[in-house]
């Protein structure tokens, strides 16, 4: 398990789950390692935290855990996509310029008392997020 802000939101935990399932991706390995797989040949990434190293190596060498759906892409398949996938489209890239401008209003606004604003400059700077645009 990662407990560092800089991996709060790993693409591999972006996804929607109903509430009594969304345990089951923080403590079942072999469902994080599902999910861990899927996000690399989704999307090329693989968490590089110290923390989780090996479940990485394993991820980038190819290897692919028991109980992952034939349908999600891997090698050989990756033009796959899982069912529920959202596309990357225009409406989506609106979404995503309107929430760093209100992260960026949140960041300066200082009646947030309790708003961890070095962490979250921190993680924005680790990942090289602009937030001056959209």
């Amino acid at each position: 398990m990662v407990k560092d802000p800089r991996y709060f939101t790993c693409l591999a935990n972006m996804i929607w789950l109903p509430t009594p399932l969304k345990g089951f991706t923080d403590a079942v390995q072999q469902v994080k390692s599902i999910l861990q797989t899927c996000s690399y040949y989704l999307y090329g990434w693989a968490c590089e935290h110290i923390a989780v190293k090996a479940q990485a190596e394993m991820v980038r060498s190819g290897s692919i855990p028991a109980g992952y759906p034939d349908d999600w892409p891997a090698p050989g398949r990756l033009n796959l996509r899982p069912v529920g996938v959202a596309p990357f489209t225009p409406e989506l890239e609106a979404k995503i310029a309107s929430r760093k401008s209100e992260i960026r209003r949140m960041l300066d606004d200082n009646s947030l008392t309790n708003l961890p604003r070095d962490d979250v400059r921190r993680v924005l700077d680790f990942w090289k997020i602009d937030l001056s645009s959209g």
